[in-house]
């Protein structure tokens, strides 16, 4: 099934128009010895949280929420992490934790994965995620993706 993962459309790589972003400013050529380069190797995620935040709460704004193809379960983002919630109510469960912001959950057809788009890698990247098992597996590898949200196809 993972190999499947061709299909699914990444219709977030190119969401964003260029010219909001400020790419289609006039070409100024900058000379080569003028631009500075940092050469310090930054540290690698994942950072280490330096507290937990523990909360309960039955509203929220804000979020993305998938319904699954059989309409029995709901799936949702709440402030970086994913969730999973029966349609007919009850306790949510979490899908993702920790220190990525994971978002824009959206089921797969058969209703067994989740595509959702994460910084885990250090940079937001398409990830799809095993519901049963909450097996990951980082789909595509940018280091400077502006993504918004995915599909599948």
């Amino acid at each position: 099934m993972r190999h499947r993962i061709a299909t699914i459309i990444i219709t977030c790589l190119l969401s964003v128009p260029a010219f909001a972003m400020g790419y289609f400013q006039e070409n100024k050529e900058v000379p080569k010895d003028s631009v500075k380069v940092d050469k310090k190797k930054k540290k690698p995620l994942p950072l280490e949280p330096a507290r937990e935040i523990k909360f309960t709460t039955n509203e929220s704004s804000w979020m993305s929420l998938e319904v699954s193809p059989d309409g029995k379960t709901i799936v949702f983002d709440l402030l970086g992490d994913l969730y999973t919630l029966p349609i007919t109510g009850g306790k949510a469960t979490p899908l993702t934790s920790g220190m990525s912001f994971d978002t824009h959950p959206r089921f797969s057809p058969d209703g067994k994965s989740v595509a959702y788009i994460s910084d885990a890698s250090g940079a937001e990247n398409l990830w799809i995620i095993t519901v049963a098992d909450t097996a990951k597996e980082q789909v595509s590898k940018g280091k400077t993706n502006m993504l918004q949200s995915a599909d599948w196809t």
